[in-house]
């Protein structure tokens, strides 16, 4: 089996929770392996969490892994459908 790394993204994915949430990205990034963003808690999102989570997964495209969602909430579907996101974040 292969390995992969998992995050949490908790309830909220937006700037007030930004800050910690990056730092916890980059964890899981500095582990170099496939990740797995487990989402199904998420109860609010906003641009700039949705943009943080963007970038991430750019980076680990980069790299050479994939990121996969772990039960993505409804909000977090809605959240990025609205911002144009969805495609984007692999959400369709």
């Amino acid at each position: 089996m292969a390995k992969k790394t998992s995050v949490s993204l908790g309830a909220a994915l937006d700037i007030m929770n930004a800050s910690s949430l990056k730092t916890r990205l980059e964890t899981a990034l500095a582990k170099d392996l496939p990740v797995v963003l487990v989402s199904d808690k998420i109860e609010r999102a906003d641009s700039a969490g949705l943009q943080l989570i963007y970038a991430f997964i750019k980076k680990v495209e980069q790299r050479g892994h994939t990121v996969s969602w772990q039960k993505p909430s409804d909000t977090l579907k809605q959240s990025s459908e609205i911002l144009g996101l969805s495609k984007q974040l692999y959400l369709v």
